[in-house]
């Protein structure tokens, strides 16, 4: 009896001292063995070893079928005492009542570089899924409470900024319908610049530009002709921008209001194509005679403004 105690205590002994040089420690835990259904089941899995060790965590996500599967959580590592501690949290969840095993895993381990490869296995943990508790005489609401994400403030800002222009567009909107319905819609006139006006304007701006007198002299010929041009375009709406000058004489020939300034438009579009195309130099006379010319083209062919008619017509007896 005493030769077999002793045998007993030696095993005991070796198992002890192995389980010591091992210096590993492998524990799997829930938060909770009871659960409803859709409640989150928090699975850790806990690794404590030296740090010559080489631990392998086994695939909990595919070997956990007895759950359904939610996310894996960061895990946590640190070192106290000389060993190295790991936490690795999983979410499982169960959305039928029963009594679940979560089985047996096996975290493999090496010491050293070239020991030899070894498992601990954790032990298996039974946990309950309990129906929801449900009260007939309340209303049926969801299985979890809707959860609630807050907003950025800058798509609050957005919408704020959202309503009141809606709220000012919405207001003005009607302002302009209750007007319109009580015929106060007030519908400004179109101002229409007369074609003469817009020629004079451009030749004064152009003479206070004294383009020629500081040597620019084809820019100021190109410039004077070009407001001539367009007054044709405007006033007898021919496309004058687009004709050569030998073409714009026989259309001006051609309209009662344009007959007085043909000999004047000859002279001047005459002038204008020797400095274009002959590279003729004019003296500073005929500049200033163009710009008398271009005035005079437009004065001569201003609208006459008719007259009203007279009231009080002699009586015919």
């Amino acid at each position: 009896m005493v030769k077999v105690f002793r045998i007993t205590f030696l095993l005991v002994a070796l198992v002890f001292v192995s389980l010591k040089a091992q210096s590993i420690s492998v524990l799997a835990t829930t938060d909770t063995t009871v659960y409803q259904v859709g409640d989150y089941i928090t699975f850790t899995l806990e690794l404590r070893y030296d740090k010559n060790f080489t631990v392998k965590l086994p695939p909990v996500k595919d070997s956990v079928k007895v759950l359904d599967y939610i996310q894996t959580l960061p895990s946590e590592k640190k070192e106290s005492d000389g060993k190295i501690i790991e936490y690795h949290k999983f979410i499982f969840s169960k959305y039928d009542s029963a009594q679940v095993t979560i089985p047996s895993l096996q975290v493999f381990y090496s010491e050293g570089k070239n020991g030899d490869q070894r498992f601990l296995a954790t032990t298996p943990i039974t946990i309950t899924i309990n129906k929801l508790q449900v009260n007939q005489l309340e209303d049926i609401r969801d299985v979890k409470e809707p959860m609630t994400i807050p907003l950025p403030w800058w798509i609050i800002l957005v919408i704020i900024v959202g309503t009141v222009g809606l709220a000012i567009g919405g207001y003005y909107l009607y302002k302009y319908w209750k007007k319109k319905k009580e015929g106060k819609v007030e519908v400004k006139p179109e101002i229409i610049i007369p074609p003469y006006e817009i020629a004079l304007a451009k030749l004064d701006e152009l003479g206070q530009m004294k383009l020629w007198q500081n040597g620019k002299v084809k820019e100021y010929h190109s410039e004077v002709t070009e407001i001539v041009r367009e007054y044709f375009e405007k006033r007898f709406n021919f496309r004058a921008l687009e004709m050569p000058s030998s073409e714009i004489l026989p259309v001006l020939s051609y309209l009662e209001e344009a007959k007085v300034i043909v000999e004047i438009a000859d002279k001047f579009f005459s002038n204008a194509d020797l400095v274009k195309f002959a590279k003729f130099e004019p003296m500073p006379q005929v500049n200033d005679e163009m710009m008398k010319q271009a005035y005079e083209i437009v004065k001569l062919t201003i609208p006459a403004v008719p007259k009203p008619a007279q009231e009080g017509a002699a009586n015919v007896q």
